[in-house]
């Protein structure tokens, strides 16, 4: 089943996911949380260094690290596509992940 996720959009989380659903919602929050930010697993979502990059820069290099993040912290999503979005209001790069679960 292919899911497209919009990292620009905020879904409700539902605590008792499970599935295809569980693991769409996993790799939501994987593109929403920086590493650091999670007391438990600091090394959990993408690096907090790309805020400051040049757009020409900080594109490739997050497309990159929304591969990498995903193969390491959910492996059971399959990457199909990832396009870059244009920015939001607040000049935050907007993703959209195309996964298979």
């Amino acid at each position: 089943m292919l899911v497209t996720i919009n990292t620009s959009e905020t879904p409700n989380i539902d605590w008792a996911a499970s599935g295809a659903d569980e693991i769409v919602q996993n790799v939501f929050t994987l593109l929403n949380t920086h590493k650091h930010e999670v007391a438990y697993d600091r090394t959990l979502g993408l690096p907090g260094e790309l805020i400051d990059l040049p757009q020409s820069e900080a594109v490739p290099s997050t497309i990159s690290s929304i591969y990498s993040v995903i193969e390491e912290s959910e492996p059971r999503a399959t990457i199909v596509d990832v396009r870059y979005g244009g920015t939001d209001e607040d000049g935050g790069l907007i993703f959209e992940v195309v996964i298979d679960v």
